[in-house]
């Protein structure tokens, strides 16, 4: 990428979508994965999730979930110090 020119997300995610689907390098995926990663985008599609889902700006809704050590934390505790930023890390297994 060149300093003048920024790229936005969506067209690096597109760079992205097309190196991981070429089936070369770094990720070396074979077919019938691209072709199961496929199938399973259309069925979340076709299921109407993604018009469930929450849109830009909107509140999350409260909620309370373990960490890694198991200890309970609270959204609404977090809040009342500070900004909250959510992550969803799926692992490496």
């Amino acid at each position: 990428m060149s300093t003048d020119t920024k790229e936005t997300l969506q067209e690096r995610l597109d760079k992205f979508k097309a190196s991981f689907e070429s089936g070369a390098p770094p990720f070396n995926t074979p077919r019938h994965i691209i072709e199961i990663f496929h199938r399973a985008t259309d069925e979340l599609r076709q299921s109407g999730l993604q018009d469930r889902a929450l849109k830009v700006g909107a509140r999350a809704p409260s909620f309370e979930l373990p960490n890694q050590d198991d200890t309970i934390v609270r959204s609404s505790e977090l809040l009342a110090h500070r900004p909250l930023v959510i992550t969803f890390f799926r692992g490496h297994w």
